[in-house]
Order: structure tokens, then sequence, then C-alpha cells
């Protein structure tokens, strides 16, 4: 096990390289221990489906013809993409990937890859929902 005390003294870029190498590690080694990377990928498809289902009733279009299970990229039919991002962070402590550009205002992104479980998405589309009724959506 790597812990950071064994990068004192080491410049910053150095020891930021081994750490992260030690967190891929650690994270190959419970995805082997968890089934695999079949498993981990049908987690990773059952996640999006979940939040896929979760916002059927809300005012977002999927804009992808081929959806990758790693993110889902909504459109807001009724105000700006990055507002919704802003309110989320700001609001309710929610993180989810704005775009920047000419796309800013159009698009924000849900990722489903990572340490996210059901009761993420959950938690995210009851902010979404909440947004709803006071109109920021």
């Amino acid at each position: 096990e790597v812990t950071l005390g064994q990068y004192k003294g080491l410049e910053a870029p150095k020891a930021e390289v081994k750490v992260m190498a030690a967190d891929v590690n650690a994270r190959l080694k419970e995805i082997d221990a968890n089934g695999g990377v079949a498993a981990e990928t049908r987690r990773i498809s059952a996640l999006a489906a979940d939040f896929r289902a979760k916002i059927r009733d809300l005012p977002f279009e999927i804009v992808s013809e081929s959806m990758s299970n790693a993110v889902t990229p909504l459109h807001p039919r009724n105000v700006s993409a990055y507002s919704v991002f802003t309110h989320l962070k700001d609001e309710y402590g929610i993180w989810v990937c704005p775009n920047g550009g000419a796309l800013a205002d159009r698009i924000f992104r849900v990722g489903h890859i990572g340490a996210l479980t059901a009761n993420d998405n959950t938690t995210l589309v009851a902010a979404m929902q909440d947004m709803l009724r006071r109109g920021l959506l």
C-alpha cells in the first residue's frame, strides 16, 4: 500500500505521478476483486440505464447518436446547460461535467464511471426535480 508520507521530499510532479499510479493500481485490484472488467462494464451499464430511466420526465434531451455507458450528454430544453451545472454545484453540492466553448450553454454531461451508485443517481435526479419545481429547469 502506498501512502503520501512515502513521497515526502520529492518534487510535486513526481509525487503526484507516483500517487496516481498507486491509485490506478488500487482501482484495478478492486475491479479484479469484484468480478473483473466484464462485471465492471455491467455495473456501469446498469448505472447509466438507471439514470436515463430516472430522467425521462425531466425537460432534457439526450444528445448522442451513439450512446456510451460512461456519460449521458444532456441538453436542457428550457435553460442554459451551464446554469444547470452551476445550480447543482452551488446549491446541492453535486458536480456534473460542463461543456466549454460554443456548447457551454447547450450541453452538460453526467458521468457513470467511478465510485458512483444508483443512490447517487437518485440524489442527482431529486436535485433536478427540485430545480424544476423552483422554475430553474
